[in-house]
Formats: C-alpha cells, structure tokens, sequence
C-alpha cells in the first residue's frame, strides 16, 4: 500500500458544489462518485476526518439534508446509500454526534470556541447530548483523553498493544492505515 493521497482543495469543493447543485443529475453523479470514494478508498474520508472536519461535516450535513428533504425519492435513496458508505469508511467515528451551531446551523468543533459562520459563542450554546469538562465546564467529546480548553485529564490512557507490522510503531487498533508509513492494517469490505 502506498501513501494516503488525500483530496485536493478543488475535489472537495467539487464535491460540495455538487452535492449543493440545484441540478439533480449533477447531485446524483456527486452521491455516487461519494460512494465510490468512501468504500474504494476509506482513507480518504478518514484523512478528511483528521485534517478537514469542517469540510466532512459540510458534506455529511449535505447528505443529510438530501436524503430528508430532496424532492426526488431516487436522490433521496442515494444519499441514504451514500451515508452509509461514509459512515462504514468512518467506523467507529461516526458514533460521535456532530453539533451544529443553534446561531445558524452549521456544523460546529466542540474544540472551538466561537462558530466559524457566525461568530456565537459555543460555550453559551444549548448542545444536547454533548457533555461537559468537570474543570472548566466547556464542551468536550467523550473519546477526548484530555480536554481541549484547560487540558483537564477526563480519562486514563488507553495503552495501544497494536503495532504495525511494516514499521513496528503502535498503532490504535481501530486504524485502517498506518499513518507512519502507509501500510494497510485492515481491509475494508466492499
């Protein structure tokens, strides 16, 4: 396995100005192409997940918002499949739920502390399901080891016992890839 190659800027544009296209051929050509990119190559949507969760959350939004509210049942349909491709490239990732700002409803970092569209302050936010630091009160997820405001330890280090087999560092044994050097640690089905 090579180097995760991951989306350019003008891919993910593309992929956002397609899911958002007011012309359904163009959102049914982007949900399928989506579909192909998250079960050929997971690491893809696992890298953006890493680097670029405002761009993730922008098209997990996307595909939430076509698959309720689309005036096509075929688009509707595809975005339902194309969820749920990213949601297995995702693995146990997707378990976190992702806040949207009560301000304007983007898609918001319990890490930040203002909305990146409008500026309110998240601290001031009503979230449900998403709990706070026992230290300084601030949002936090539940998989954080510390917490990302006061660096408060929420929880005891979990002790990786997987290392790679190619490069022999200890890797999380959820990973598909290691991000030392590359090598495919699980193989995902199709």
């Amino acid at each position: 396995m090579g180097k995760v190659v991951p989306l350019t800027d003008e891919e993910k544009m593309s992929i956002v100005s397609g899911l958002r296209s007011s012309v359904p051929a163009t959102r049914l050509v982007t949900l399928r192409r989506l579909q192909d990119l998250a079960s050929r190559k997971p690491e893809t949507i696992l890298y953006l997940d890493a680097y670029d969760k405002v761009t993730l959350n922008e098209i997990l939004t996307l595909l939430n918002h076509i698959a309720e509210y689309d005036p096509d049942e075929i688009l509707r349909r595809e975005a339902v499949i194309t969820m749920e491709a990213v949601k297995k490239a995702l693995g146990f990732k997707f378990s976190e739920v992702i806040p949207t700002c009560t301000n304007c409803g983007n898609p918001i970092d319990v890490g930040w502390d203002y909305c990146v569209n409008c500026g309110a302050e998240i601290d001031k936010m009503e979230l449900e399901d998403i709990k706070r630091c026992p230290n300084c009160n601030k949002y936090i997820f539940e998989t954080w080891k510390f917490c990302a405001h006061c660096k408060y330890k929420l929880r005891e280090e979990e002790e990786v016992i997987t290392r790679c087999p190619r490069c022999k560092r200890p890797v999380d044994p959820e990973w598909l890839v290691c991000p030392y050097c590359g090598y495919r640690l699980k193989r995902v089905n199709k």
